[in-house]
């Protein structure tokens, strides 16, 4: 083999192995690392499984005025695999990177929910995601993902993500999910479930009503820059 089929091979090779998020099963690794991490190893090894990292992690919430609130971040690139005939971040891929956002966030806030060995753990489905798609991202361009509680009524919780690029500088764009908790077939109200994992006072109440009619009354499938122009950097990152 020359040198041109040679350099071929290893640039084939580098090719691929930049795209191991489009491996097939890599998802699920890259989603229930975080179900391992943050529920099933503390739940099985006890609270000092895991080195006392999610205990530590918890008391920081609790800690918090607005704990609640607390942001999870993750980092990453666009691969070649996720990339469309325009060059850049294909659509669809934004869900992947949300549900692995979200499932680290959910599972983080609601941690309590998921420690007692006294009932059922509860599940989290989504009923509704909207995005908004502001500025592109291009092939092996790095970005993060901030995914944090935006607000709750009495039944539903509003996930909101946010893609940044340039070190946050430039907000890429914004999703809204929309969740429920249910335990078999009962539905957890939010402010129990905020109660429950000692994160509800009435100070975060006041907020999440605040944001509930931002959200509910100047923002809408035409209209996002009110959240857009939201200001999250007061909220701890966990």
């Amino acid at each position: 083999m020359g040198l041109t089929g040679t350099l071929f091979k290893y640039g084939f090779y580098i090719y691929c192995l930049s795209s191991y998020k489009s491996i097939p099963g890599a998802y699920f690794v890259r989603f229930y690392r975080y179900v391992i991490q943050n529920i099933l190893i503390p739940f099985v090894l006890g609270s000092k499984g895991d080195g006392g990292l999610q205990e530590e992690a918890q008391a920081k919430l609790q800690k918090d005025k607005f704990g609640a609130f607390a942001q999870t971040k993750l980092s990453t690139y666009v691969s070649p695999w996720e990339c469309d005939l325009y060059l850049h971040k294909n659509n669809a891929t934004y869900f992947e990177e949300l549900d692995i956002s979200r499932c680290d966030l959910m599972s983080k806030i609601f941690h309590g929910l998921f420690a007692t060995k006294d009932k059922a753990w509860p599940y989290v489905p989504v009923a509704n995601v909207f995005t908004n798609y502001m500025k592109e991202l291009k092939p092996f361009e790095s970005y993060n993902i901030y995914s944090s509680i935006l607000c709750w009524d009495e039944k539903w919780i509003y996930v909101i993500s946010r893609f940044t690029k340039n070190n946050d500088k430039t907000l890429c764009s914004i999703s809204l999910t929309k969740y429920v908790l249910k335990q078999k077939r009962k539905t957890i109200p939010p402010k129990e479930a905020l109660m429950e994992c000692k994160l509800w006072t009435e100070e975060v109440e006041a907020l999440s009503a605040k944001n509930f009619e931002i959200l509910t009354k100047q923002c809408g499938f035409h209209e996002t820059t009110p959240l857009e122009e939201m200001d999250f950097s007061n909220f701890l990152v966990i």
